[in-house]
């Protein structure tokens, strides 16, 4: 049976994105930690495992992606650039990551500069403690369940993004907490499917 083509194992990964996707919608919060992980390998580029779809295109990162300007929304302690907060439908006031593509903002940017960009920003003691989308990807694939469970996780990740409680007001109304690298990993998903699609019609 011969192996594989990167091309068909492009479309697995797209068709992995997607079931993950629904399944977070339908309910399932871990599923995060699945999209997290198909992320790592579309994107992710190692010496000796290089990112899918750099094995299909060694340009990858200039491939255009779906994201918002670098606008900041702050809280005085916590920066978020970009990063979409919604309300559930459900009217329990849960806070949800934005899983649409209904912002009149979102502009194409190489996927380089979204996946390295800041996205969350703790301001402590003075000092500020900054995380890329590519810190949060990584680090709940490596280390949170995705493809690994450490025993420890850094140290930074777990006070300012596991264990910080951050309420978030959407449209006036207050929400309960969010972790925010889920987020990250959940919105990321609904971009990747969309860039997928477009920059790659065949699959």
């Amino acid at each position: 049976m011969p192996r594989t083509t990167p091309q068909e194992m492009l479309a697995q990964q797209l068709g992995f994105l997607k079931a993950s996707l629904q399944a977070y919608k339908d309910g399932s919060d871990a599923e995060a930690l699945r999209i997290a992980t198909t992320i790592r390998v579309l994107v992710h580029d190692k010496k000796k495992s290089p990112a899918l779809l750099k094995q299909i295109d060694p340009n990858y990162l200039n491939l255009t992606i779906l994201d918002r300007p670098e606008v900041v929304v702050s809280n005085k302690t916590l920066l978020l650039y970009g990063i979409g907060v919604s309300r559930s439908a459900d009217g329990t006031g849960t806070a949800r990551p934005d899983m649409t593509l209904n912002d009149p903002n979102l502009q194409l940017t190489p996927l380089e500069k979204r996946w390295n960009r800041f996205v969350l920003v703790f301001t402590d003691n003075g000092q500020q403690i900054r995380f890329t989308r590519r810190d949060l990807v990584l680090t709940l694939a490596d280390k949170e369940g995705g493809t690994h469970v450490d025993p420890t996780i850094p140290v930074e990740y777990e006070k300012y993004v596991v264990d910080a409680a951050v309420p978030f007001i959407v449209n006036g109304v207050p929400t309960d907490s969010a972790h925010l690298a889920q987020f990250v990993s959940v919105e990321s998903a609904v971009r990747m499917i969309e860039c997928l699609e477009r920059n790659f019609t065949w699959i």
